[in-house]
């Protein structure tokens, strides 16, 4: 049974929030489950981290779960969409920030006909203080149905970098294109994989890579059908896989590789600077056409 199917499965101290959103314990993580006509899908409340997300009309997940995720308090979640803020990166502890190992309230959830929408909440407290000296008011907004779609809407005086860095389920590695990502880029790994046109990429090594002028729209065309990823107010998309690097990473199996690919909506290297007085806001809309 994979771990979805054990998610699915869970009624740990369940509790009921709408027809299709219940809310049970997972390891040490308050999860949310979405049984819905148009979607299937979970969030943790550690991160507002979503799982993973499976449109009714997709053979398999979009949003990817690593099946070695460790569901334990303060440690990062392997897959599904976390959020990178308020910083990206190994440019402070922990990296990629702190929001993703903390836990943020519910703040709202409804339903239609469409979807469930879900409105989570962060604040400073004495936790994020000893990561970050700020205050903050920090909101993630989901969508999930037949499409999904995130907003990160934050305010405070301050500059701040981050990503919705997200892991798309795939077919296999070597099977997809990605597109949209423009022509310029800044290479992280010290080996070189050329794309063979510009603006796009095929996979065959590993790859970590920040493209700095991408276009709004990226694709992730598959043997079935085509991911259409639009970012909204980005500046940067990262794309990344560890390729056979994922025997190192000890909450992915060896060969998971294979079956994921992260392009993230990011903002980088045009930080945001907000303010306490009115909230600013990047976010992605994820679909599958064919």
């Amino acid at each position: 049974m994979s771990i979805i199917q054990i998610i699915k499965n869970t009624h740990d101290h369940q509790e009921t929030i709408t027809k299709s959103v219940y809310q049970t314990n997972y390891g040490e993580h308050t999860l949310l489950v979405i049984s819905h006509p148009e979607c299937c899908a979970a969030i943790s409340l550690q991160g507002a981290h979503l799982l993973y997300w499976h449109p009714k009309q997709s053979s398999r997940p979009i949003i990817w779960l690593s099946e070695k995720t460790i569901f334990k308090k303060g440690t990062a979640i392997r897959g599904g969409i976390p959020v990178c803020w308020p910083w990206f990166g190994k440019v402070a502890e922990p990296a990629h920030g702190f929001a993703r190992i903390v836990d943020w309230q519910l703040t709202s959830c409804t339903e239609n006909e469409h979807g469930v929408d879900i409105l989570l909440s962060l604040k400073d407290n004495e936790r994020t203080r000893r990561y970050w000296p700020h205050s903050f008011e920090l909101e993630l907004k989901l969508h999930l149905g037949k499409t999904c779609q995130l907003e990160l809407a934050y305010q405070g005086d301050f500059n701040a970098t981050g990503a919705l860095h997200s892991y798309f389920g795939i077919s296999d590695i070597s099977a997809i294109t990605v597109s949209g990502l423009g022509d310029t880029y800044e290479e992280r790994l010290t080996t070189r994989n050329e794309p063979k046109i510009v603006g796009q990429m095929t996979f065959d090594q590993a790859v970590d890579r920040i493209y700095t002028h991408p276009a709004s729209i990226s694709l992730i065309k598959d043997k079935d059908h085509t991911i259409k990823i639009t970012h909204h107010n980005h500046s940067d998309v990262v794309t990344w896989t560890p390729w056979d690097g994922a025997k190192n990473v000890i909450d992915l199996d060896d060969e998971s590789y294979h079956h994921f690919v992260c392009v993230e909506t990011s903002r980088i290297n045009k930080p945001i600077a907000s303010n306490s007085k009115q909230k600013t806001r990047y976010g992605v809309t994820i679909e599958v056409v064919k």
